[in-house]
């Protein structure tokens, strides 16, 4: 061999760490808490609509994102917030909005109380304008609320992964 085919091999392993020190580092999440399971939303109307999906929930109220998947774990939805800025992703569209509240609701067919909801998750009560919800069941991972007023009745069910 010649010398500069053994310099140009001994390059590769300088290479290799060089590539391995460039290599991105994982992003860091919208602070908050992580939870994941299962969701059902039942609106009880003429037709009747219902949701029902795993998701994985990251952050809080004020930001962070949730992906709702299939039985089979393939992303139904993406719904991204921060502070003044909402992003929901299904398939190939892609809606962006001030709102976190606008964008929950056209992805579950009813307004939720997105506040409440990760209070609830954490087994803190909180009061959102119309639902009651039963933390009764938290420690075994169940989450039960309802909203009647104002109409249609919406059941919304939660079932947390341990």
């Amino acid at each position: 061999m010649s010398l500069r085919v053994l310099w140009r091999w001994s390059l590769v392993p300088w290479l290799v760490l060089l590539t391995a020190c460039a290599t991105p580092q994982p992003q860091i999440t919208a602070p908050g808490a992580d939870f994941s399971g299962r969701l059902a939303v039942q609106v009880l109307k003429d037709p009747p609509e219902s949701l029902s999906a795993s998701f994985e929930l990251q952050g809080s109220a004020q930001s962070g994102q949730m992906l709702l998947l299939s039985p089979i774990g393939t992303t139904l939805a993406r719904l991204q917030w921060q502070p003044e800025f909402a992003r929901l992703e299904q398939g190939q569209q892609q809606i962006d909005s001030t709102s976190l509240q606008q964008l929950a609701t056209r992805l579950t067919g009813t307004e939720l109380p997105i506040r409440a909801l990760f209070e609830w998750l954490a087994g803190r009560p909180a009061d959102a304008a119309g639902w009651q919800v039963d933390l009764s069941q938290h420690a075994q991972g169940r989450i039960t609320a309802e909203r009647r007023l104002p109409a249609p009745t919406t059941v919304l069910r939660i079932a947390l992964d341990r």
